[in-house]
């Protein structure tokens, strides 16, 4: 199985300096032009010119950090061992400590993929301004840089705990208050599952942050939303190369790439942008192996499927039940999170929101980034939209 963590320099404090991943380089060559979650989620884009990397903000971003937990106990009772977390830094803190932006990282995603979202705001994809605050990338369990399956010394595998968003985002609190000892967050903004865990920092730590962004998020899993993650992992753990999660060579899973692609995007948009005469060629890229771990995904994926900010109340109850104020932003055309109750949580809140209908659907800044990150710029500034 894939190894998440190597070339590692140990500091005295506990915390690993300067350490890469190799799973970390596998995203984001050409961050900026390339459909944001499809690299995120099933790999590289292939063919897009690699003067583009030039775009990203590399130079400003901080070196990958882990910080050593020890022990991460979980909601279901089980410890996760020799717990870790990865993290990156961009701009500086204020005087006051009171201008600090947190983003956890999507679905297969690493905080080596978000470096690009900081930065001055000359970039239509910097959400977060890096000059005014102080931006923390940081990594989800099971990401193969935080502790996964992949690289657990003692719980390799598929003897890795089974555990929740809310146990990811217990274990991102507490890097931010026992490691960077923070007292109080500005705001989280999240993608994707990024925004799935920014739904359940509201409702966890309602009093630590005062703004919320959850773009393609969702506060708890629709029928629908059930039903695609299922297919996600039935054709992982259904391919015979994956072994009861017990293989020794990386499984291709070429159905579950296959089908990961379909979901992230549109008909239209797939039709225009893959005539029939190419369609061969993406269905071999789409297809192609990822380099990220099979059990890895799966853990990610059974994550989400346990989201649910709501539990026994309404919906209406869960959101009124946080005083965080809310920047709702969700695609019309979504088919990987179903937009209708982050739009419902909205509505009870009366907080803003942006629908984009961007044929792109959930690759939101490959097509809309413009539009997202003016709206995210001026919240996290104003509290409210223009």
């Amino acid at each position: 199985m894939i190894t998440g963590l190597r070339g590692a320099q140990m500091s005295g404090n506990g915390q690993v300096q300067s350490l890469e991943s190799s799973n970390a380089r596998r995203f984001f060559p050409v961050a900026v032009s390339a459909c944001l979650l499809t690299v995120a989620l099933f790999g590289p884009l292939r063919g897009v010119s690699e003067a583009l990397v030039g775009n990203r903000q590399s130079d400003s971003a901080s070196e990958l950090k882990i910080a050593d937990l020890g022990q991460c106990k979980l909601e279901n009772g089980q410890i996760i061992e020799d717990c870790r977390v990865g993290y990156r830094t961009f701009g500086h803190l204020n005087a006051a400590a009171d201008n600090a932006v947190l983003m956890p990282t999507w679905l297969y995603g690493t905080s080596s993929d978000l470096v690009f979202l900081f930065g001055n705001g000359s970039s239509p994809q910097h959400l977060i301004d890096a000059s005014r605050f102080f931006g923390i990338a940081i990594d989800a369990l099971g990401n193969g840089v935080s502790s996964s399956p992949s690289n657990s010394p003692r719980q390799h595998g598929t003897a890795f705990p089974v555990y929740t968003l809310r146990d990811s985002v217990h274990a991102e609190y507490r890097v931010v208050t026992e490691v960077l000892h923070l007292k109080h967050l500005h705001a989280l903004v999240g993608l994707s599952m990024g925004g799935e865990q920014t739904f359940d920092w509201s409702v966890m730590y309602p009093n630590f942050f005062d703004l919320a962004v959850p773009i393609l998020g969702t506060p708890r899993m629709t029928s629908y939303d059930l039903h695609v993650k299922q297919i996600m992992v039935e054709s992982i753990v259904g391919d015979p190369t994956y072994a009861n999660g017990q293989y020794t060579v990386e499984p291709a899973l070429k159905l579950a790439n296959l089908f990961g692609s379909l979901v992230v995007t549109s008909p239209e948009y797939r039709n225009r942008e893959t005539p029939l005469d190419k369609l061969p060629t993406f269905l071999a890229q789409a297809e192609a192996p990822l380099s990220i771990d099979a059990n890895d995904r799966v853990w990610q994926l059974r994550a989400i499927m346990q989201q649910n900010v709501v539990g026994a109340r309404s919906l209406a109850e869960a959101a009124r039940s946080t005083p965080v104020h809310f920047l709702v932003i969700v695609s019309a055309e979504d088919h990987l999170v179903n937009p209708q109750a982050a739009l419902d949580w909205a509505a009870v809140t009366g907080a803003p929101t942006y629908i984009s209908h961007g044929s792109c659907a959930h690759l939101i800044m490959s097509c809309d980034a413009e539009a997202v990150s003016t709206r995210v710029r001026a919240f996290l500034v104003t509290g409210k939209l223009p």
